[in-house]
C-alpha cells in the first residue's frame, strides 16, 4: 500500500512538474495567446458561454479558432505572440508574416491589444503577381521581434500572389517612420523599392504609403544595388507642381512646389539610411559603414540648405544652350549667366597654360592636382585673357554643391553626364567656373 502511494505521488509531482514547464495556447485569428498552465486556474464562463476569462482576460468564444497545450516558451508561427506570467504580458510580433493569416482587428477579443501595443501598415496592389514584400525601419527602431527587429517580411500564401484590390495588413509594432521606411515590393523574380517619409504608426492604427504609384516602381534584380546611378526623375506630383508654379507662380503655388521637393529630399535620404543599414549588418569594413554614415548626416545636418539649391535649381528656366561643350548651366546660381565645368581641369588642359607642368604618362584626362590656390586663379585669368565674351573663376563652395546636386559619392554617375570617364562630385580640384558678360 505504501508503494501504491509513493507511486501516485510521483505522478503528481510529475503533473505538477509539467504544469510549470507548459503553455495553454488560445489562438484567436492572427493573435495566439499563451496562458502558463500553472497559472491558468479554473476557466470561467460567462453570458451564457459567449465569454471565456482565463486569467482574468475575456474572450470571446466565437473568436477562439482552436486551444491547445504546448512547452512553454515555445512560440507560435503566428502573427502575434502574447505570452502571459507572474509580470506584464510580453507582445511579440513575427518577422516572417503570412498573408493569409488576416488582420488583428478582425476578432473582437484582440481589439484591446490592437488599441493598446499593435499597429500596421496597409497595403494594396493593383499590380499582379506580388509574392511578398519587405518593410523596414530605416532608422532602425522596432517594428517587429527577431533577429533584425526593424525589417519585417509579408508573404503571399505558398505557391501564390497577392490578390490585386485587395487590403493586407503588415503587422508592426507602433513606430516613429517619418524619418523613413523601406517597402521592397517582390514580383516576378525582381525588386522594386518605395520610401515612405514623414508617416507614424500609432497603435490601434494603420497607415497607408502616402504617394506609392505603381506605374513609377522600377524593379530589378534582387541583388542589385541600393543606390542611385544617376539623379533620378521628377515624379508626377512634381512634375504637377511645376508646371502649376510656372503657369501662375503664386504664393500658394511656390510653398506647395517647395512642400513637395522637401518630400524627395527626404525620400532620397531614406534611401541612404537603407543603404548604411544595408552595411551595417553585411559591410566587411567598418570604413564602408563609416563612409555612409558621414553621407547621411551631411544630409541631414544640411538639409535646408541642401533643398533650397536644389529648389532654385528646379525652377530655374534655362537650358543649356550647347550640350556639347564642357560646360553645364549652373541653375539656382546668383549669377544667372553661370556655367561651370562638368568636369575638374585635366592635366592636359593646365599645361596649355603652364608649359612647364608635367604629370605621369597617360594621365592627360586626370584632374590636375598639386597645385595651389594662387596658381588655380592664374589659370582662371588666363583663360579670361583669351576672350571678351566670358569671364573665369573658381566656384564658391555654394556653387559646388549646388552642380553636384544631391548625389554623394555612393553613385557612378551625375546628372546623367560623364565626361571622359570622370565625375565632378568626389575630385574637389581645379573646376573653372565662366560668366557671361
Amino acid at each position: 500500500m505504501k508503494k501504491a502511494y509513493t507511486l501516485i505521488s510521483a505522478l503528481m509531482l510529475t503533473i505538477a512538474a509539467m504544469a510549470q514547464t507548459q503553455t495553454m495556447n488560445v489562438k484567436v485569428g492572427c493573435v495566439t495567446y499563451q496562458f502558463p498552465t500553472a497559472l491558468t486556474g479554473e476557466m470561467t464562463y460567462s453570458g451564457g458561454g459567449s465569454t471565456q476569462t482565463i486569467m482574468g482576460n475575456d474572450l470571446a468564444t466565437g473568436d477562439i479558432d482552436e486551444m491547445s497545450v504546448a512547452a512553454r516558451g515555445k512560440k507560435s508561427d503566428n502573427t502575434v505572440n502574447v505570452s502571459y506570467s507572474d509580470a506584464a504580458p510580453k507582445v511579440t510580433i513575427a518577422e516572417e508574416q503570412w498573408a493569409d493569416a488576416g488582420s488583428i482587428d478582425e476578432r473582437a477579443t484582440n481589439q484591446q491589444l490592437f488599441q493598446s501595443s499593435v499597429s500596421g501598415i496597409r497595403l494594396n496592389f493593383q499590380m499582379e503577381g506580388v509574392t511578398h514584400v519587405e518593410v523596414e525601419s530605416v532608422d532602425a527602431y522596432p517594428i517587429g521581434s527577431g533577429d533584425y527587429p526593424s525589417i519585417l517580411t509579408f508573404r503571399a500564401a505558398d505557391g501564390t500572389t497577392l490578390q490585386t484590390g485587395k487590403d493586407y495588413i503588415v503587422t508592426t509594432f507602433p513606430c516613429d517612420l517619418y524619418g523613413g521606411y523601406r517597402l521592397s515590393i517582390y514580383k516576378d523574380g525582381k525588386v522594386a523599392h518605395y520610401f515612405g517619409v514623414h508617416q507614424v504608426t500609432e497603435a490601434g492604427q494603420y497607415i497607408t504609403p502616402l504617394d506609392l504609384d505603381e506605374s513609377e516602381l522600377e524593379f530589378d534584380a534582387p541583388d542589385a544595388p541600393l543606390v542611385e546611378e544617376e539623379r533620378p526623375e521628377l515624379d508626377k506630383k512634381t512634375k504637377e507642381l511645376l508646371r502649376a508654379y510656372k503657369k501662375n507662380p503664386t504664393d500658394e503655388n511656390y510653398q506647395a512646389l517647395y512642400d513637395q521637393m522637401g518630400v524627395r529630399y527626404d525620400k532620397v535620404v531614406a534611401r541612404k539610411k537603407a543603404k548604411l543599414r544595408e552595411l551595417e549588418r553585411e559591410a566587411h569594413h567598418q570604413s564602408l559603414i563609416d563612409g555612409m554614415q558621414g553621407i547621411v548626416d551631411e544630409m541631414v545636418t544640411n538639409r535646408e540648405e541642401r533643398l533650397w539649391q536644389r529648389f532654385l535649381s528646379l525652377i530655374d528656366s534655362r537650358t543649356d544652350d550647347d550640350t556639347t561643350d564642357e560646360w553645364l548651366v549652373l541653375k539656382g546660381a546668383w549669377h544667372e549667366n553661370a556655367y561651370i565645368g562638368y568636369t575638374p581641369v585635366t592635366n592636359a588642359q593646365y599645361k596649355v597654360f603652364k608649359s612647364d607642368f608635367t604629370y605621369a604618362e597617360g594621365q592627360e584626362r586626370h584632374p590636375v592636382v598639386n597645385i595651389t590656390y594662387q596658381e588655380a586663379m592664374a589659370y582662371c585669368e588666363w583663360l579670361a585673357s583669351k576672350e571678351t565674351k566670358h569671364t573665369y573663376r573658381l566656384p564658391s563652395e555654394y556653387e559646388w554643391i549646388l552642380a553636384a546636386g544631391h548625389m554623394p559619392k555612393d553613385v557612378a554617375m551625375n546628372s546623367n553626364h560623364v565626361y571622359h570617364n570622370l565625375n565632378i562630385i568626389p575630385t574637389f580640384h581645379l573646376t573653372a567656373q565662366r560668366i557671361a558678360v
